[in-house]
């Protein structure tokens, strides 16, 4: 059994195409269904749902980054500057230092 009356469905597809905006507010209009539920419903019956593009995260300035980080270590063990990762060697200096 279907939560979704032919009104409802219709109502779906006249929205087309479907966001998150447009999904809370069918949801709030149908009242006994969630959003997610209508997101659902709209991608079984064909009705396009464009996405939220993703938000993108910010580095927080007072925190120093891993590369930093990194700088710090090669300088405080006197080891070759270079960009990237330590290698093995590295490490196991790294290791005797702080053993």
């Amino acid at each position: 059994m279907s939560n979704y009356t032919p009104a409802m469905v219709a109502r779906i597809k006249a929205s087309a195409p479907l966001n998150l905006a447009k999904a809370k507010d069918l949801a709030a209009e149908f009242g006994n269904v969630t959003y997610r539920s209508v997101i659902s419903k709209a991608q079984s019956i064909g009705v396009e749902y464009v996405k939220l593009a993703p938000v993108a995260r910010k580095a927080k300035a007072d925190t120093p980054t891993k590369a930093e980080y990194l700088a710090a270590i090669r300088k405080g063990l006197a080891l070759a500057d270079r960009s990237g990762d330590l290698t093995k060697a590295e490490l196991e200096r790294v290791l005797e230092a702080i053993a």
